[in-house]
């Protein structure tokens, strides 16, 4: 089988290491930019589209389609992002007769539409928050169905995901300049400026259902994540299992989240994101259609790989196992290294990565898309990779993402390692007291990271690695607690 890899970096090096699992040959679309990198170096064939930018590339239709028909390429994966939920790129593939490995183009113009996803979970009886999903174009009528939602109320693109296109008014005087921003945002990012309002919920946690779904409609969920910590509705930290929920709880959210894909016409992987208040009420808030990149806590604690998953339910499969054969074990956290200055507003950190040290242990998982000598641009999300760990309870893996972070070392660019650190240090964080707005209340005032320690350079000395050196700087260390 002959697969092309619609996307860049940690994400298409994940989708490669499949591949060779499967023996299927990996093709690598790539951007002119991407063409000196570690997915590069790794996948069997490439081709590259002439660009610099997303939109130039990754997002424009016409040549991706047109480099799956030349590569002759048997399945498409999109990996999460760029056109991973847009319908139209679906249809065009199925049009050409070439497999995509997601759901079908009908799927997602329900489920990848926030607005029609909402209507489909109301109708199901699933809850939702209070919300104004109309396209009122006067500004008088637009703020009386405002102020019936009431604030704060929080603005969201119809299209798309990862906190793009989303901005929160607390007061009606600051609400139509955001309306236009986040118009304008939602537009830049999908092609599309369609916005809703919802009431935004002060203090909620953020917890997430992995479902998949055969081609008969045989759907299972496998669990729940807790997505809380989030800077600018971007989750930085993610845990399986949620803390948070009770075992009702849990069967109540994960029954919703079945309900509403298979209402959807859902197929392969998916993700059914809530919002839980502190009155234990659920609130349905999106399905994407697609894996996220907190998959990886989910493949932990159950001893699976979904992407393997993904490739045979689109190559036409049953689901490989059923509910009752799925079961979770101990606790998974990732935490996504970006290259960012904590010390500045985490503004974007540029720049040649010159040293890389991997620790090694056990139950550690590192999904990288760097490695030593790689250069950090400005084209693409500053996100370097993602450091997984597993542990039996939650308080031993915070432990042990704290160690494995302490001698994680990153040289050239800026990090958010020392943040991440300070978080699991955090008391209410260790006592599990999460929510969307926890970064904003403990760090009110930002961050002020620590100096590397003279033990950590000494480490990095010591223990530098090089590409030829060490698989580990493929990206690719899995430690799992199901491999032996």
């Amino acid at each position: 089988m002959r697969v092309l890899i619609a996307n860049r970096g940690e994400v298409a090096i994940r989708i490669i290491r499949t591949c060779e699992e499967l023996g299927y040959t990996s093709i690598l679309l790539h951007s002119t930019p991407d063409k000196n990198t570690l997915a590069y170096r790794l996948a069997h064939e490439k081709f590259e589209l002439q660009g610099t930018s997303a939109a130039e590339t990754y997002l424009n239709i016409p040549k991706v389609v047109e480099a799956a028909k030349k590569t002759k390429a048997d399945f498409v994966h999109p990996g999460f992002g760029f056109l991973s939920e847009n319908a139209q790129f679906v249809e065009a593939l199925e049009k050409a007769r070439i497999n995509f490995v997601g759901p079908p183009s009908s799927a997602i113009k329900i489920a990848g539409h926030k607005i029609r996803a909402k209507e489909l979970a109301q109708s199901l009886g699933v809850p939702v928050i209070p919300s104004f999903t109309g396209q009122e174009t006067s500004p008088d009528k637009l703020l009386k169905e405002v102020q019936k939602v009431g604030f704060p109320c929080i603005i969201k693109a119809a299209a798309g995901g990862g906190g793009k296109g989303m901005k929160v008014a607390r007061q009606e005087k600051e609400f139509f300049e955001l309306y236009e921003s986040a118009q304008r945002e939602a537009k830049n990012a999908f092609g599309s400026d369609v916005v809703f309002i919802e009431k935004y919920l002060e203090r909620p946690r953020h917890i997430e259902v992995q479902i998949f779904f055969d081609r008969i409609q045989n759907g299972i969920h496998l669990f729940e994540r807790e997505c809380s910590i989030q800077r600018r509705h971007q989750k930085i930290f993610e845990e399986s299992p949620a803390q948070s929920l009770t075992q009702n709880l849990r069967e109540q959210i994960t029954a919703a989240a079945l309900k509403i894909a298979k209402g959807a016409g859902y197929k392969n992987a998916g993700t059914v994101e809530f919002l839980l208040d502190n009155d234990g009420k659920f609130y349905f808030m999106e399905l994407n259609t697609r894996l996220q990149v907190e998959h990886t806590v989910t493949e932990l604690v159950l001893g699976l790989d979904l992407v393997q998953w993904q490739f045979a339910v689109a190559s036409g499969h049953s689901l490989p196992l059923k509910q009752e054969q799925i079961v979770p074990r101990g606790h998974a956290m990732e935490v996504r290294i970006y290259a960012e200055n904590p010390e500045r507003e985490f503004l974007p950190s540029t720049g040649q990565i010159t040293d890389l040290v991997f620790p090694l242990g056990p139950n550690r998982r590192y999904d990288f898309g760097y490695a030593i000598g790689d250069i950090i641009t400005t084209y693409y999300d500053p996100m370097i990779g993602k450091v997984i760990t597993w542990a039996p309870t939650r308080n031993e893996n915070i432990a042990r993402m704290r160690a494995t972070l302490d001698e994680l070392i990153i040289f050239g660019v800026h990090t958010n390692i020392e943040f991440l650190k300070s978080v699991l240090e955090n008391r209410h964080f260790q006592e599990g007291q999460l929510s969307t707005r926890f970064l904003d209340e403990e760090y009110p005032r930002g961050f002020n990271p620590k100096p590397l320690t003279k033990a950590q350079r000494d480490f990095a000395d010591q223990a530098r690695l090089r590409p030829e050196d060490n698989a580990s700087v493929t990206g690719l260390i899995y430690e799992s607690p199901w491999n032996g």
